[in-house]
């Protein structure tokens, strides 16, 4: 392959210039087992993106446990649920659910972000059509809404990632893009627990327990309950 058609990890493809073919991090369902097994480097096609999906380019990626359960095939065969649905006939996944980078193509419908932007990207996906969604209400709760790269593919443990328009907000300058990362699917987690559920929604003074305070949920719920009072 040509360099304009891959480009080797670590060397950044021209702004807006989008390969034809990319490295990922793979499971297939042949290899489904302890994820140092399960996930390989391979080459993989750069996927088209719709009308309302943006193609971001990975400058870091955030770890989270689903991880495992695809690698492992188990409690859910990923590949083989999308495929029984026909939502994806891929017949491979790549995972990844957090992310940071920069965005590299848009559809025709998205206006929120451009090519260029620093971005980082929330895991809800769904069907922007589904009349529930369209009536304004909570998608979370919508049958269409998935968790990207874990119910669907062409997650953020690859070149470039495909997302849907909303999922693209502005990446903080302050932060690197590791730290960029990592805390937006354990953030929106831990905040709709704590925020999410009114009347039962954490107030100044409240004394709250965490459970598992190391991980990831408990370091996010720290650091909300802090800035919470």
């Amino acid at each position: 392959m040509s360099q304009k058609e891959i480009y080797e990890i670590g060397q950044v493809p021209p702004i807006g210039h989008v390969p034809k073919h990319m490295y990922a991090q793979v499971i297939r369902a042949d290899r489904f087992g302890e994820p140092k097994h399960a996930f390989k480097v391979e080459k993989i096609a750069v996927p088209e993106i719709r009308a309302d999906e943006v193609l971001v380019y990975v400058m870091a990626a955030g770890v989270n446990f689903n991880n495992v359960w695809a690698a492992l095939g188990s409690p859910v065969d990923v590949i083989g649920a999308r495929q029984k649905a026909k939502y994806d006939h891929s017949d491979f996944h790549i995972g990844g659910s957090d992310a940071s980078g920069i965005v590299y193509a848009t559809g025709h419908d998205v206006h929120n972000v451009k090519v260029g932007d620093r971005v980082v990207i929330h895991c809800g996906i769904w069907d922007r059509n589904a009349p529930s969604v369209r009536n304004g209400d909570d998608p979370m709760y919508d049958p269409s809404f998935k968790i990207w790269g874990y119910e669907t593919n062409w997650g953020s443990f690859a070149q470039f990632a495909r997302v849907q328009a909303h999922q693209c907000m502005p990446k903080a300058s302050h932060l690197t893009w590791e730290e960029a990362a990592g805390p937006t699917l354990v953030g929106a987690t831990a905040y709709r627990m704590l925020m999410g559920w009114s009347p039962h929604v954490v107030r100044r003074g409240d004394v709250v327990l965490i459970w598992g305070a190391s991980g990831g949920l408990g370091c996010m719920a720290i650091q909300i309950v802090k800035a919470e009072g």
